[in-house]
């Protein structure tokens, strides 16, 4: 099942710049790690452009790859030029939103800069389009897209371990359930958080990551439509939510990749 593009009030040849976050929050290359995380967390992003020191987009930036530097032990008073991922997809700010929803659809990719002229003037992610759909019925169950049986962590497990599994999985968050049921929530900003307060060292790290977990867990149930799932994520400003049956028990996970899957 699929809901069509038009429906949000969004134009096929509409240009992307129309929707993107304009003026957006950059690096450069010759900032240094942990000057990075300073300001994701200031500013609660979850990628940043980098610039050259010719305001020339050279790089991209997301929460995972800090997370992934952290576990392979880079220094974070280096700068974030060696750990950026140089492969950058960008889009054209006169690119229109449909593009955008195949490049989105192929790429995988959550989030991408918006030039023009070469020049940084945006970012744009795929709440962008998401979020569009909060008042819009889809006539689909939860059920019907949500990712079944999803991946879950145990409260006892440490920080540390669960920073390991947010990597090794690609996921930007993990349910956090005990006895079946739905204790808890940990995204990569929870993990880049705790890093950081312990001047990123690991060795403060073996606590149950239980102790710094999300325990107000906004939630939907499978048999609601997934309208109802975008005013939760749009209302809370976050990117995924847990599903749950009536005893609180873990169902699935819907996030917005799941939903943009379903819009043509």
């Amino acid at each position: 099942m699929s809901i069509d593009l038009a429906l949000s009030g969004l134009k096929r040849d509409q240009k992307i710049i129309s929707i993107a976050k304009l003026n957006p929050i950059f690096c450069r290359e010759k900032d240094l790690i942990k000057q990075v995380v300073e300001k994701m967390l200031t500013t609660d992003y979850r990628r940043m452009a980098i610039l050259s020191s010719k305001g020339k987009i050279s790089g991209i930036i997301t929460t995972m790859d800090i997370l992934d530097a952290f576990l392979r032990k880079q220094s974070f008073d280096e700068a974030i030029s060696t750990i950026m991922s140089r492969e950058v997809i960008t889009c054209n700010a006169d690119d229109n939103v449909y593009f955008l929803l195949q490049k989105f659809k192929i790429s995988r990719r959550g989030g991408f800069p918006v030039l023009d002229d070469g020049k940084l003037v945006g970012m744009v992610s795929e709440r962008d389009i998401v979020k569009r759909f909060a008042s819009v019925p889809f006539g689909i169950a939860v059920s019907e897209v949500m990712t079944k049986r999803p991946f879950f962590i145990k409260p006892s497990l440490s920080i540390f371990d669960a920073t390991k599994a947010l990597v090794n999985t690609h996921y930007r968050r993990l349910p956090i359930v005990e006895g079946n049921k739905l204790v808890g929530l940990i995204t990569t900003i929870d993990l880049l958080k705790q890093i950081q307060k312990y001047n990123f060292d690991s060795s403060n790290l073996h606590t149950p990551v239980d102790d710094i977990s999300i325990k107000q867990i906004y939630t939907v149930l499978k048999n609601q439509d997934v309208s109802d799932a975008i005013s939760v994520m749009v209302q809370h400003d976050v990117g995924g939510v847990p599903v749950i049956d009536s005893n609180n028990m873990l169902d699935g996970m819907i996030t917005e990749r799941d939903i943009l899957e379903e819009i043509v």
